[in-house]
């Protein structure tokens, strides 16, 4: 088995504070994305959709909590992707 597929087979332990909790799924989505990008396991892509917040405001949010940006070969392609699916839509 290969060492991305064990990493995913191990139990996750993921920590919710109460203030996300009593703030609802908004923020609870955002606390468990944060979470997720910082161990790894997800782009910022995913974890911004997670989130269900834009780049811009994703990588605020990784500001605020002192998370630092990890930018590697998928997500310069999925940043390309985003940019040509823009540029079509703007040019209809």
């Amino acid at each position: 088995m290969d060492y991305l597929m064990r990493q995913y087979l191990e139990p996750l332990s993921l920590q919710i504070s109460p203030n996300s909790l009593s703030q609802g799924e908004p923020a609870i989505r955002q606390a468990i994305a944060l979470q997720l990008y910082a161990q790894n396991i997800f782009t910022l892509g995913q974890a911004r959709r997670l989130a269900d917040l834009s780049v811009w405001e994703f990588q605020q949010l990784l500001a605020q909590y002192k998370i630092q940006r990890h930018y590697d070969e998928t997500d310069l392609e999925q940043d390309i992707n985003s940019a040509v699916s823009h540029l079509l839509t703007v040019d209809r």
